[in-house]
């Protein structure tokens, strides 16, 4: 089962009710635009419209597949040009772990205008349910990497287990998750593990392969009577089979974060901010090994929320893709900022939806587009509709309109 929503003429308006044309007239950018959304969902309104090329379909909503709620969006693009995502199927409550929760995965072949049947990547035991999931593509072998944590959350006294999933047939199908604590955690201070911790997750959304193969995620750590979090660099050079940890943490005040990597070999990790109101860079020259100290990056507000970060090549110029809350204040209108320095400077903004919204993740699809998967509530941030949105770089690049 999929549902999905059309961009149409504004002609269509003459075969909807009077509800829904009093509705869509009610929107300010719609009477100047060229195209309109016609079929929207009951919990979603959206009040800007673009022109040709982009595409919007509804991916996860609640209620479907037995499950009251839906966070935490992820996609890649895979070896043979489907898209796969994974989230939480939260089956209980909006809240994280520890809870009932399962990694759930949808797939498309047709450039996301539809989804296939959901399929289950992990799911709850007597450990715990499985949840923040991240995704990566292995260029090596094409097989896709879930990471996610299984079992308790960040709060609890003993960390999650910190696993990984395998699809060898383009996210399809599933293999068993293993557990990789026992090679980079422990709450034994005198353990054999590089990180000493009360508890840590994996970072959602997207893990990263760099230019040498190395498959590299970042790691949030939570210590005893710290109130500040670490996050480390998680690393393999053998394709997800073992796993290494940074000689020093990407910063000791961050949250969720996401490393990217520039042409000339820089390693960027984009962290959260906990308490700032500007995303934190911090930069490694050795792939990830070690870490600069974290700077606060002007043009980028970050209202202490998960984005996405992802480089672009357009026309032989190198870009920068960062998606976040585009509202400083809160969870709100979800946007992709544009760097063309290495994330320098970002003077381009162009927001994807104008409703509260939270995470996100990207990926660019084989026709050059880039697809953005959001988080989409019309009833503050009780519920998530998880939303697929196909952007051509142009209209991205074009920016808002002053």
């Amino acid at each position: 089962m999929y549902h999905s929503i059309f961009y149409k003429p504004v002609n269509t308006l003459n075969h909807m009710n009077k509800s829904d044309v009093k509705r869509i007239i009610c929107s300010s950018v719609i009477a100047a635009a060229t195209l309109v959304p016609v079929a929207v969902n009951a919990q979603q309104t959206h009040t800007e419209t673009w022109g040709n090329g982009v595409e919007r379909s509804l991916v996860y909503r609640p209620g479907d597949f037995d499950s009251k709620f839906y966070r935490i969006p992820a996609i890649v693009t895979a070896k043979d040009g489907s898209l796969v995502t994974v989230a939480d199927k939260r089956i209980e409550h909006n809240g994280d772990l520890p809870a009932k929760i399962d990694v759930v995965s949808r797939r498309s072949t047709d450039g996301g205008k539809t989804w296939s049947n959901y399929v289950t990547v992990a799911q709850h035991d007597e450990v715990g349910g499985c949840g923040d999931p991240a995704l990566v593509v292995d260029s090596k072998t094409g097989d896709i990497l879930a990471i996610f944590s299984h079992g308790n959350g960040l709060w609890q006294k003993e960390p999650a287990h910190i696993s990984v999933a395998r699809s060898k047939d383009n996210g399809k199908t599933w293999g068993k998750m293993v557990d990789i604590n026992p090679q980079i955690l422990t709450t034994d201070p005198n353990g054999k593990q590089p990180i000493k911790c009360t508890s840590a997750f994996a970072s959602s959304g997207r893990a990263t392969q760099l230019a040498n193969g190395r498959i590299l995620f970042p790691l949030v750590v939570r210590e005893e009577n710290n109130p500040k979090f670490k996050v480390y660099a998680i690393y393999s050079d053998d394709s997800g089979k073992t796993w290494n940890v940074s000689k020093n943490p990407a910063t000791c005040d961050g949250d969720e974060s996401k490393a990217v990597q520039l042409a000339d070999g820089t390693v960027i990790m984009s962290i959260r901010n906990r308490f700032g109101s500007l995303r934190k860079f911090s930069f490694s020259k050795d792939n990830g090994t070690t870490w600069s100290e974290p700077m606060p990056v002007e043009g980028l507000p970050d209202p202490r929320c998960n984005g996405d970060i992802i480089r672009y090549t357009h026309n032989g110029e190198d870009l920068l893709l960062q998606s976040l809350p585009g509202d400083p204040k809160g969870r709100n209108n979800v946007a992709i900022y544009v760097s063309k320095d290495g994330g320098k400077t970002w003077p381009i903004k162009k927001t994807v939806v104008t409703i509260p919204s939270a995470y996100s993740s990207m990926t660019e699809m084989p026709d050059g587009s880039i697809g953005i998967l959001t988080e989409e509530s019309a009833n503050d941030h009780y519920s998530y509709d998880i939303w697929f949105t196909k952007l051509p770089i142009e209209v991205i690049l074009a920016g808002d309109k002053k």
